[in-house]
């Protein structure tokens, strides 16, 4: 069972339930116009118009397997997407529903926690842009990943607190379609940065980088 209090979902951690787990939704499905989606957990209508690009916060669940569907905002015939889901106790989660629109889809990223994480900060990189090339990433002009291709994800990068820049291009013609001249990290931060759009249309890729809920919810 889910947790979801009277305020439009917008949850709160509670320390008293046990074997739970976290999870949030993202709307990573480029599409012109932009598409809002309403997802239903457990035949229970939980989150209303989530916007291309943002993300739910996180939702305290009990741990097992929940029923998971997707439909255009206000519209609760034409379903997009029935799946279910499987938490494990005492992790946290982001789920990140994919597109294009043509075929939607959910995939889950298990936001891990890290020891001795308080002296670096700490970032990943997930390439959820539907695009036909895979991505390369560069940070302070340093390649740090190669070849990342569509729903995957790396380890996590070790990086020393302050100003960094980040440069993300294409893999095939070394495009270049991200650019963050500053980006400000924090010691004992964990963060993602999630590629989403396409690299050769609209709407056109960018980064999201939202911290990972291991960097502030105690589930142990």
């Amino acid at each position: 069972m889910f947790y979801p209090d009277d305020n439009n979902c917008q949850c709160r951690p509670n320390p008293e339930k046990k074997q739970i787990s976290f999870i949030r939704f993202l709307n990573a499905v480029p599409n012109e116009p932009n598409i809002s989606f309403d997802i239903y957990i457990n035949r229970k209508l939980v989150i209303r118009h989530l916007k291309y690009e943002d993300f739910t916060e996180y939702i305290p669940a009990r741990a097992g397997v929940h029923m998971v569907q997707v439909f255009p905002a206000d519209n609760h015939t034409e379903q997009l997407l029935d799946i279910r889901l499987n938490l494990e106790p005492d992790k946290i989660y982001t789920a990140a529903i994919i597109g294009p629109i043509t075929n939607v889809e959910i995939e889950v990223f298990e936001d891990k926690f890290i020891e001795g994480s308080e002296d670096y900060a700490h970032m990943r990189f997930i390439n959820l842009s539907p695009s036909e090339t895979s991505l390369n990433v560069l940070i302070d002009d340093t390649p740090v990943v190669y070849d990342l291709k569509f729903t995957e994800a790396t380890d996590y990068l070790r990086l020393e607190e302050g100003k960094h820049t980040m440069l993300v291009e294409t893999s095939d013609e070394n495009k270049r379609v991200i650019y963050h001249p500053n980006m400000v990290l924090k010691n004992g931060n964990i963060y993602t940065a999630y590629m989403v759009g396409y690299t050769d249309g609209e709407p056109f890729i960018q980064t999201l980088i939202p911290l990972d809920g291991s960097s502030y919810i105690e589930i142990k």
